[in-house]
């Protein structure tokens, strides 16, 4: 079953990730039918937490096809920023067929990112569009 990782971070300097299980079949099919359930998610946690729920930009999403993707993305995520286990983790997710895309949850985020307006992100935050 595929697995669906939303990862976003926040103003604060936290990152919240978020995973599910979907029966759909590619990352287009989630974005186009269910991408806001995560997000939504995410809200309600940082709400209960106390945390700010203002992005620092749009979040990412990784579509992982299996279960050999999924622990790629895992990884992936645990890695430090900018280290050598981070680019050897993002090449074995890329091989192992993890598709990723941006995911943003709100007006002005849509427009940050039609428009070209993020600045400041992080590498992670830094979406690359379809793989």
């Amino acid at each position: 079953m595929a697995v669906i990782t939303l990862l976003s971070d926040f103003v604060d300097g936290t990152s919240m990730a978020l995973v599910e299980d979907t029966d759909l079949g590619n990352l287009n099919d989630y974005m186009t039918q269910s991408q806001g359930k995560l997000w939504a998610g995410v809200q309600q946690r940082r709400r209960k937490q106390g945390l700010t729920t203002i992005r620092r930009g749009p979040g990412t999403i990784y579509f992982a096809p299996d279960e050999t993707a999924s622990v790629a993305v895992e990884r992936y995520l645990q890695s430090a920023t900018g280290s050598q286990d981070e680019t050897t983790a993002y090449l074995a997710m890329t091989k192992a067929g993890v598709s990723i895309a941006p995911h943003v949850g709100a007006e002005a985020e849509r427009m940050a990112l039609l428009d070209g307006q993020l600045r400041d992100l992080r590498p992670q935050a830094k979406a690359q569009g379809f793989s």
